[in-house]
């Protein structure tokens, strides 16, 4: 995880801040080995699929608009690139389905309106990293952490939440 946190930060320069990979919970808990089970490069390329997602759920400042759309666009090329180097193309077609299944809720709950509850919003934040945790690819540790995330989320902040 050392490993790829400094490639971000060469990769993206001054722009790194935007990630906070310094200040997220979730490289800390993936730069932990024991919370690693299997299939470190996997664990990588999600943690990466997930923080894309999470960054197209911000609205960024008119000012940081554009390095914010570079950034998730990086943080997508490199979680393909790592699983197609490892040839792992069915935890690929998983991560398709779920962002396919993701932006079809995402765009439901924006048109409808509805208020997600709160498993609902702990799976449209972290469906990605949920399955690592369903198919033994992490320890369990990480459903906690993703439930602490939820528990100090403002959900009016989430594009797709109408805020009445």
């Amino acid at each position: 995880m050392d490993a790829l946190k400094k490639e971000l930060e060469i990769d993206l320069g001054n722009g790194t801040w935007i990630l906070d990979i310094h200040n997220n919970p979730f490289f800390d808990f993936f730069s932990e080995k024991g919370n690693i089970l299997r299939g470190s490069h996997v664990n990588d390329a999600v943690l990466l699929f997930n923080t894309a997602l999470n960054i197209l759920d911000e609205t960024p400042e008119d000012e940081d608009r554009e390095l914010h759309v570079l950034a998730g666009d990086y943080l997508f090329s490199r979680f393909y690139m790592y699983l197609a180097e490892a040839e792992s193309y069915s935890v690929l077609e998983d991560m398709m389905n779920i962002s396919k299944q993701l932006s079809s809720r995402k765009s439901q709950l924006a048109s409808t309106g509805e208020i997600p509850d709160a498993d609902e919003v702990k799976w449209l934040k972290y469906a990605p990293m949920l399955y690592l945790v369903e198919r033994g690819y992490t320890d369990t540790k990480l459903e906690t952490l993703i439930d602490e995330q939820v528990k100090d989320l403002d959900i009016t902040s989430l594009p797709y939440i109408t805020q009445e």
